[in-house]
């Protein structure tokens, strides 16, 4: 009798740890599955990570116009603020808001004040493994006003920087 309770308690011993062992593996793999799916980029999706970053251009004579980008990217929208500084003109401050595509690119409104007004305008970047893509912007012949030039390509180049500068 004494063998037959020993033998039945190793026998549900055995069991019991044959059953955690496999149900701690396949846990794992089904957490190890499902970590690698939300990392996974789907095509026409881009990835729900967020992302931080800022930019700057500088160009005219003796490198005194700039222009500065702040990114806050989560899934696929996209938030911040540009500042563009013309030497001795009026600067132009505000928030920017777009969405992001998987090709990176990104569509946004520039809510801006210059002169003390409150104006917009479309914008258009790309980001790239170098930094972040302008199209550039050019006068329109009717109004008089500037916006984005969306047949040229995405020319001007915005290099990273410290976002504390600003």
């Amino acid at each position: 009798m004494k063998n037959l309770k020993a033998v039945f308690s190793l026998t549900t011993l055995i069991i019991t740890a044959v059953t955690l062992i496999t149900a701690c593996k396949s846990s794992t793999n089904q957490s190890n599955e499902a970590d690698s799916t939300n990392h996974r980029i789907k095509p026409g999706k881009v990835s729900k990570r967020t992302q931080d970053g800022c930019y700057l251009y500088v160009s005219g004579a003796q490198s005194r116009d700039t222009l500065y980008v702040q990114l806050h990217i989560q899934n696929n929208k996209v938030s911040g603020r540009m500042i563009e500084e013309i030497y001795e003109k009026d600067s132009r401050k505000g928030t920017i808001a777009g969405t992001m595509q998987a090709d990176k690119s990104i569509k946004a409104i520039w809510t801006f004040m210059q002169e003390g007004s409150t104006d917009t305008m479309t914008v258009a970047f790309r980001l790239n493994h170098t930094g972040l893509l302008q199209k550039p912007l050019k006068a329109d012949s009717k109004t008089g006003r500037q916006v984005t030039d969306a047949a040229a390509p995405y020319s001007v180049k915005l290099e990273p920087t410290d976002c504390n500068k600003e």
